[in-house]
């Protein structure tokens, strides 16, 4: 399974690309993962499963959010696609289109933020699903 994560603009340089780097870096041990960044995003027309980072979507634990992930990958998912809005949240032709929200918190954070906290917490899920030491 594929991770694609649609991120609405771009990871500026230094820290938080950095940061952002070393994620990625983590999480493609476990699988492929692609990053598509653009002003305006547009539903990816491959197949898979689409995610759209809301904070009214639902919550959940790390555990959770892992048993999402590997339930996706036991279910022949070929892509995983997660979108992040930007500073105007989302175009509602994009919003309207997916129904399997996520939230990372009720709380609004900076869009640049939000792909660390992401990322993250998809490294989170895989060492979970592989009983790895990362999460305690």
């Amino acid at each position: 399974m594929k991770i694609v994560f649609c991120l609405s603009g771009k990871t500026e340089r230094g820290p938080v690309s950095e940061l952002a780097d070393e994620y990625l870096k983590r999480i493609s041990r476990y699988g492929p993962v692609e990053v598509i960044e653009a002003k305006k995003l547009k539903l990816q027309a491959r197949e898979g499963v689409h995610v759209l980072l809301d904070p009214d979507g639902e919550a959940m634990t790390s555990e959770e959010f892992a048993r999402f992930i590997g339930g996706s990958q036991l279910g022949s998912v070929r892509h995983l696609f997660f979108y992040t809005g930007g500073p105007e949240g989302f175009d509602d032709s994009l919003a309207d289109r997916i129904r399997k929200r996520i939230s990372l918190s009720p709380m609004t954070f900076n869009h640049q933020l939000v792909r660390i906290m992401l990322f993250e917490q998809v490294y989170r899920a895989f060492t979970i699903l592989n009983n790895e030491p990362y999460h305690k």
